[in-house]
């Protein structure tokens, strides 16, 4: 081989395991570059170069090992096999505040499916304001505001089978129900628009309430772990004080370049992430209840409204959730009115029957069940 071209190649390799760790699974692009360095040893002729390549072989497929051993003992998301196609296929826009949001008057088809087979084909309507249609909302006062992720929004329900849709049905008479509900959101996200009023606007009249769904997977949204949450809100702990808002993951991992590696390693590496679980885990569970305390106060103080809470959590009752029933027990504390999902379950069928089959999210049957309770609470507490 001309000695000219080895170097050349060698650097078409690098270029090619940068790509693999783009389009294939981690630990499989670290076994790739692995056999890249192997070659790259044959390549060059110097002997500090081809130690230097031997040396990175030998620590690409370490790297491999542990992040094939250690994925293999981390679950993966309940709906991982289930593909959503959507069309259009980007329907959110950049924010500066929230990272992104709804793309106002777009209407969104989207087919679900597992194993080939379908799961849904449903057509989500998002109006010009930017919410998405609640069908049954008045034009007019006093407003009811959900805000949240998925779970409000409705993923994998039509416009009508959402839990703002079903809850608007039972008011009598017909009130203003919002759905501000945006896949991917926390708490961080509702509270950042709060405090620069970009939900000011949806109200019509007097707000009679917020409403908020929380699920133990909002926990990892609160420090950033999520590829799609780079550009959210970050929000720093402050001791006596509540969260103070920083700017954006990216932001504060930028200026904080020891945080940027930690964040990065365990997005990369399950190794790593197990190793900084239990500390991560800490903040996590602090800044959700702050920031939930946060939220209440500002809907408070802003629309002189209580901010009623949802939630998919063990309350001690269910025994399969223990390690969050420290978190419940805070939240609770705070003195909100509070709806149980599963208290709406009917034990002789179970779990499975109020969820999208492999996909876990909510069934028009479940936020039927809970638009029912909540309905039921509001009356309770005097707001209906």
């Amino acid at each position: 081989m001309n000695p000219r071209r080895g170097p050349w190649i060698a650097l078409l390799l690098l270029l090619l395991f940068a790509a693999a760790t783009v389009w294939l699974p981690f630990a499989a692009a670290l076994g790739l570059g692995a056999l890249f360095m192997l070659a790259s040893v044959a390549l060059f002729r110097r002997p500090a170069w081809r130690n230097t390549a031997l040396v990175c072989a030998s620590l690409l497929a370490g790297l491999a090992g542990f992040e094939l051993v250690f994925g293999l003992i981390v679950p993966e998301g309940r709906n991982a096999d289930v593909v959503k196609l959507s069309v259009p296929e980007r329907w959110t826009s950049d924010d500066a505040d929230l990272g992104y949001r709804l793309r106002p008057g777009t209407s969104v088809e989207v087919t679900a499916t597992h194993a080939g087979q379908p799961l849904y084909r449903v057509t989500y309507t998002i109006d010009p304001s930017g919410a998405r249609a609640t069908r049954g909302s008045a034009p007019d006062g006093p407003s009811w505001m959900f805000m949240g992720d998925s779970y409000v929004f409705g993923e994998g329900l039509a416009d009508p089978e959402t839990l703002p849709a079903q809850f608007a049905g039972r008011l009598q008479p017909p009130q203003h129900v919002v759905n501000l509900g945006v896949p991917g959101y926390a708490p961080n996200h509702l509270v950042r628009a709060l405090e620069t009023e970009l939900y000011d606007g949806y109200v019509k009249g007097k707000v009679a309430a917020a409403i908020f769904w929380i699920s133990p997977s909002q926990l990892l949204r609160v420090t950033g772990d999520g590829s799609w949450l780079t550009l959210s809100p970050h929000y720093e702990l402050i001791p006596g004080e509540p969260p103070r808002y920083t700017g954006s993951f990216l932001a504060w991992r930028l200026g904080h370049p020891l945080e940027g590696l930690s964040y990065f390693a365990r997005s990369r590496f399950a190794w790593a992430m197990r190793i900084e679980r239990p500390g991560l885990e800490r903040l996590q569970n602090e800044l959700f209840i702050a920031l939930l305390a946060r939220l209440r106060d500002l809907v408070k103080e802003k629309w002189n409204a209580p901010l009623i809470v949802i939630y998919d959590w063990d309350d001690g009752t269910l025994g399969w959730q223990p390690q969050f029933k420290q978190i419940f027990d805070a939240i609770a504390a705070m003195g909100m009115p509070m709806v149980s999902m599963h208290a709406e379950i009917d034990p002789r069928v179970g779990l499975p029957t109020y969820t999208i089959p492999h996909d876990g999210h909510p069934s028009a049957l479940m936020d039927r069940e809970v638009a029912r309770a909540l309905a039921e609470k509001v009356r309770d507490i005097g707001l209906q």
